[in-house]
């Protein structure tokens, strides 16, 4: 029995909903009012018998106990079955990685980092020499109990403070070197990095201390000096504050992103706790990868006078780009159904009073700050605002650019209502016709891409992968489609448009049963450019690097699956796993369907319906699985001949 199936088989998934849910006893199963969407009438069972739950209002979604943790809690696999296994009394195994003594070292940088915080922290709060840090300090407006949530501390005016400090508590000088806190001469001698500045500890979303900025009393040059790169800190792969935010930001369901440490400081003294900073560099992917689990909605605070500036703009082109998407089926002018990928996000920009940054309005004016985020400029019309401050707009050859630049952004708004009112805003603007706007909306709209774009990941990297037997036996049908997959993935946007010709949605990972299967499809779809295959596997926790193992030894191999036949036996075996999920809310739609006529509910009609679109898709898909079915007969009495 696998980790995951232990878990399992000890939790009773109607306990689990039951410390959220209200649930009532129907028939064999429970209702209740779904925790994910606004609702009076109970949309969302749960079925005992077969340990899962589903929505059959808003959300039509659904799926195990992993997923339902994963969904209400916000999390990601790895912290679902870390959550899930405390509950259970089930021990997880560590992951697997490649350079164990690595770890070691990287432990041991934390624990020099955790020793400098204390080092520092100490000073600015006891030391007789710090006063000036101190009242400092107090002129920012911080208060004790802010300093002490964040560690705040000093680093002395001098060479080796620090150093001696940490070489008279064991630590050694290459380690020290490693972990950024100080600086090897040209003379072959050291010194401490950081001198005569107030530290702030940078933790990651664990809260374990991996860098410190530091910012000078006096004037001087830079103002604030960071940890360099090191095997731990990384400041594009951060956001300061994060650790402490993450809370607040999963509850109001918004995040405020500022650009200082001071801002978030004193956000979060002031009562604001779903601030973060980038630590004075523009948005990355990376950063935004942290944030997009959390929420959908992103809130720029910015520096009034830098709001045009370029690394803005490309902070917001890069979320543009990473940020959630959602695929949405679109009618053609033929009848068919294409799909496209729209961005999945509320990005909105916020303007300061003229002459004052973050800091300075919680300071001056806290409650001045909630209204200003709630009117917080939307993307479509911030853009609007920067697209025309260079261009001409009498000039024909400059009402093209602003086209030009606009189009791909309306080009993602999801609301029609939406998309309409910046399309006549544009055509006003630049004293054109709708139909030529809309005419370039048309031409920019292009096949599904966002989660589920396949060219950007690697298709070389399984074959590194160490194979060793699994202690499961079973390999079926998503177990097949993952292995090949995982080969070649640009299968996935074959299969893909073949959903999207049937008015399917595209594969996912609710078309797989095991929840290993589940968490390992929805990470691998957003694998980053450029990743390597086996730091990615290091990064996945240990139940899913057993089940992953296991596909690539069972699997077929590379040669066998570079051919039209592998090619649309991928495809049928795809549309079989569709029809396997169809099938199965069939089944649980009858069974609620026959307990609401015995008890004479109004939902049996909304049932009705619903079993005849499910019936529609069905044999649809059936269908399509014949037609694939009789080409490959065809070419095997071909070859028979």
């Amino acid at each position: 029995m696998s980790t995951i199936d232990d878990i399992k088989s000890r939790l009773d998934i109607a306990d689990i909903v039951s410390e959220h849910v209200p649930l009532k006893k129907a028939g064999r199963n429970f209702k209740g009012l779904c925790p994910f969407h606004s609702e009076k009438t109970p949309s969302f069972f749960v079925f005992p018998d077969t340990q899962t739950w589903h929505c059959f209002g808003a959300c039509q979604t659904g799926g195990d106990l992993f997923a339902y943790v994963m969904r209400h809690d916000h999390l990601e696999f790895a912290e679902a079955l870390q959550v899930l296994a405390q509950k259970a009394g089930v021990q997880l195994e560590p992951p697997r990685t490649r350079d164990s003594e690595r770890e070691k070292q990287l432990d041991k940088l934390l624990d020099i980092h955790a020793a400098a915080t204390t080092y520092f922290h100490e000073l600015l709060l006891h030391s007789a020499e710090d006063a000036a840090a101190r009242a400092y300090v107090a002129r920012r407006g911080l208060n004790e109990e802010t300093i002490r949530r964040f560690q705040v501390g000093y680093a002395p005016d001098a060479w080796r403070g620090l150093t001696d400090h940490l070489l008279l508590r064991g630590y050694e000088r290459p380690d020290l070197l490693e972990a950024g806190l100080i600086i090897l001469r040209d003379d072959g001698g050291y010194h401490d990095r950081f001198r005569g500045r107030l530290m702030i500890p940078i933790r990651d979303t664990r809260g374990r201390v991996i860098g410190f900025g530091g910012r000078i009393l006096d004037k001087g040059e830079p103002k604030y000096l960071n940890s360099p790169q090191t095997p731990l800190f990384n400041k594009s792969q951060l956001l300061f504050g994060l650790d402490m935010a993450k809370a607040s930001i999963r509850a109001q369901g918004c995040v405020v992103i500022v650009e200082g440490y001071m801002d978030v400081l004193q956000a979060h003294q002031g009562g604001f706790a779903n601030v973060v900073a980038t630590m004075g560099t523009a948005l990355t992917e990376q950063q935004l990868a942290l944030l997009k689990r959390m929420t959908h909605r992103y809130v720029l605070a910015l520096d009034p006078d830098a709001a045009g500036d370029q690394a803005t703009l490309r902070g917001l082109a890069v979320a543009r780009e990473v940020l959630e998407r959602q695929t949405v089926p679109v009618p053609t002018a033929r009848g068919w159904i294409r799909y496209e990928s729209r961005l999945n996000a509320d990005i909105r920009i916020m303007a300061l009073p003229a002459g004052q940054d973050p800091d300075d309005l919680i300071r001056d004016a806290p409650a001045s700050w909630e209204p200003l985020v709630q009117a917080a400029t939307p993307l479509v019309d911030y853009y609007f605002q920067i697209a025309t401050r260079d261009l001409d707009l009498t000039s024909a050859k400059s009402k093209s650019e602003i086209v030009d630049r606009l189009v791909p952004i309306l080009t993602e708004i999801r609301d029609e209502v939406e998309r309409t009112h910046y399309v006549q805003k544009l055509a006003r603007l630049i004293r054109a016709d709708e139909g030529t706007i809309r005419r370039k909306l048309a031409a920019a709209r292009t096949s599904p891409e966002g989660a589920w774009q396949t060219g950007r990941r690697r298709s070389d990297g399984p074959r590194d992968l160490v194979t060793e037997q699994p202690a499961s036996p079973v390999f079926a049908m998503e177990e097949h489609l993952l292995t090949v997959l995982f080969r070649y993935p640009a299968y996935l946007e074959r299969i893909n448009t073949l959903l999207g010709g049937l008015s399917l949605a595209p594969l996912q990972a609710e078309d797989l049963e095991r929840v290993e299967s589940r968490a390992l499809f929805a990470a691998w779809i957003q694998v980053q450019e450029g990743m390597d295959w086996q730091e990615w596997v290091d990064t996945l926790p240990s139940a899913l690097q057993e089940h992953l193992r296991f596909l690539l030894a069972q699997g077929p191999d590379s040669d066998q699956l570079a051919n039209e036949e592998a090619q649309r036996d991928i495809e049928r075996t795809a549309l079989l796993l569709r029809q396997r999920r169809l099938g199965r809310l069939v089944d649980h739609l009858k069974v609620l369907q026959a307990e609401a006529r015995e008890q004479g509910e109004a939902r049996v009609r909304d049932y009705d319906q619903t079993l005849v679109s499910l019936h529609q898709d069905k044999f649809r898909v059936h269908r399509a699985v014949s037609r694939l079915t009789a080409m490959a007969r065809r070419e095997e009495k071909e070859k028979a001949l």
